[in-house]
């Protein structure tokens, strides 16, 4: 009798596994993971499978409970990704940056000076040019 490998892709539902798996005629299949020790043609291997997808489920409700609640916290204070949607990020005189770079000082100077990034101020001045 010639021996089938098929893979089966990572799947966190362990029942959908487990069904999978399962849906094959006794004796005709079972789960080998030599990566892992396991093997579902024995009864510790089953149960060692049937935990390991439990645990894998557990951890896929989890993060779909996490995801769930920032998008909910986020939708209540206005926004979708959790910053703030509009106003201004740094506050700064643009026109004292914009004397500052004509006397010739880097963008980090200017930056040190205004309290803010050299990023900042070298955007907002470019974007007045």
């Amino acid at each position: 009798m010639k021996e089938e490998q098929h893979s089966v892709g990572a799947d966190r539902s362990g029942a959908k596994v487990i069904l999978r798996c399962s849906k094959q005629p006794k004796g005709h299949a079972s789960f080998i993971s030599h990566q892992e020790a396991l093997d579902t043609s024995t009864p510790m291997g089953k149960a060692m499978f049937t935990i390991i997808a439990a645990m894998a489920e557990l951890e896929r409700s989890v993060i779909r409970e996490r995801v769930v609640a920032g998008m909910e916290y986020a939708r209540l204070r206005g926004t979708k990704s959790g910053k703030p949607i509009g106003g201004p990020r740094a506050i700064f005189r643009l026109d004292e940056a914009q004397d500052l770079r004509t006397q010739g000082r880097r963008w980090r100077q200017i930056a040190r000076q205004l309290g803010v990034s050299a990023t900042t101020v070298r955007r907002a001045c470019q974007d007045r040019i």
